[in-house]
């Protein structure tokens, strides 16, 4: 008894070797990132969660990083994506990468998003990352994985047009937001209100699902923004450029007052000395008159 439970202990002890040797705990994805991602802020009101979305037909790249924990010499070969649509996505490295011992190092991973018809875009899908190294001669060393199966982080959706020009018109509309103190047309306020409702009818069609209208109603709120800026800035800038008028009107009447004004004092001036050298004159007058002699009367 004592012998058979020695020998399948050491039989499970070479299991272990073995399997440590072909995948190394020692040499680990540190972690992942999808760069470029058509969506990634926040939660998708039609998923109800945080993803990472990319159009189909787009581009779509991966960040892994790796870390050698290793006591030699790792070098990454080749990178590969398996999706839950049964497609495995490979890069691979002409001349394998080397990282010396404690060594991090980035590596990117892309590929052309298919259509819908391939990776639906009705719900998300998982992945599975997988990092192999080789030795020297290029013999497989171990594979090294990350796995996004069945949980809830690091999501990948596939977007259709439809609904990426719709989370991209509602993304524009939530941007924009009401002059300071409200519209003052009542034809602006109007079209504010429209656009209000245009937006609530389509963020219930984008979370049932209904992209191709919810697109149709982002658009028509859209415009309807458009619509109330336009008018109000037609008739408060009509009215604005009516007050400038009338105060260059006014500037120009107290302006010419002011000449008016300025030039009646200039008049006053030239009388005021007129009268002094008129005054001046006549008392020279006076004067001569005094020193004229008496003349004798018998």
């Amino acid at each position: 008894m004592k012998k058979s439970l020695a020998s399948a202990l050491i039989v499970s002890v070479l299991a272990l070797a073995a399997m440590f040797a072909v995948n190394p705990v020692s040499a680990e994805i540190e972690s992942t990132s999808w760069l470029g991602s058509f969506y990634r802020w926040g939660t998708d009101p039609y998923y109800g969660a945080s993803v990472y979305g990319y159009e189909e037909g787009s581009t779509a790249t991966l960040l892994v990083e790796v870390k050698n924990h290793l006591a030699t010499q790792m070098n990454v070969s080749e990178i590969i994506i398996g999706f839950d649509w049964n497609k495995n996505y490979t890069t691979t490295f002409t001349s394998p990468i080397a990282l010396k011992t404690g060594d991090t190092n980035f590596f990117t991973a892309s590929f052309a998003v298919p259509n819908t018809t391939v990776a639906s875009n009705l719900y998300l899908h998982g992945y599975i990352v997988y990092v192999k190294h080789v030795n020297s001669t290029g013999g497989l060393v171990g594979t090294m994985t990350k796995n996004y199966m069945g949980t809830s982080d690091r999501l990948f959706a596939v977007y259709s047009k439809d609904q990426a020009d719709a989370r991209e018109t509602s993304k524009i509309i939530s941007g924009i937001s009401s002059p300071p103190g409200g519209f003052n047309s009542t034809a602006a306020k109007l079209s504010w209100v429209k656009a209000e409702n245009e937006t609530e009818i389509a963020d219930l069609q984008y979370r049932q699902g209904n992209f191709a209208d919810a697109k149709t109603h982002y658009s028509r709120a859209l415009n309807y923004l458009n619509e109330a800026f336009v008018v109000e800035n037609a008739i408060a800038g009509g009215f604005e450029d009516a007050q400038l008028a009338l105060i260059q009107a006014q500037a120009k009447s107290f302006d010419a007052q002011a000449n008016y004004l300025n030039g009646l004092s200039n008049m006053w001036v030239l009388i005021g000395v007129a009268a002094v050298l008129f005054a001046i004159g006549y008392i020279i007058r006076g004067l001569g008159a005094l020193r004229k002699p008496v003349v004798a009367t018998s």
